[in-house]
């Protein structure tokens, strides 16, 4: 992208391929080209990403939906909440890759990764270069 102020990371996270019981295929990716309540942990749903965010930033929806999580993630992204018409701070946008075991992420010389670890990785990196702007709370590094 070509933003002036340059590409700054939000949030890193994965939705892994096998589900919580007996290796089938995740629910968070079971459909996920027509599944919008639960879409790679990205979903329209409670527990997932759009669904409790749209809980803390429309008006409407049971207090016990809306976590502290994200009225966080509402405040750092939107100009005021809860609100009819939100309203971006800034450009948001989503970018997402089907992970190989064969891949080995960003860092030079590095063996193929699994996605778990890759993940803290990232975020460890993201938290020290961009601070109080990352969402995640899991894996941040210590100041």
């Amino acid at each position: 992208l070509e933003e002036p102020e340059g590409v700054t990371p939000l949030y890193i996270g994965n939705a892994e391929t096998l589900g919580k019981t007996n290796g089938n295929l995740s629910v968070n990716i079971k459909g996920i080209e027509t599944n919008t309540r639960n879409f790679a942990r990205w979903g329209d749903n409670y527990a997932y990403h759009i669904g409790d965010l749209s809980a803390a930033v429309l008006p409407g929806h049971d207090p016990k939906e809306i976590t502290p999580k994200y009225r966080s993630w509402a405040a750092s992204l939107f100009k005021e909440y809860p609100t009819n018409t939100p309203v971006l701070k800034r450009k948001v946008f989503f970018w997402t890759k089907a992970w190989s075991p064969n891949d080995t992420g960003p860092e030079v010389g590095l063996e193929p990764t699994k996605l778990a670890f890759l993940e803290y990785l990232l975020i460890g990196w993201a938290s020290s270069t961009f601070g109080a702007s990352l969402l995640n709370r899991e894996g941040r590094n210590r100041v």
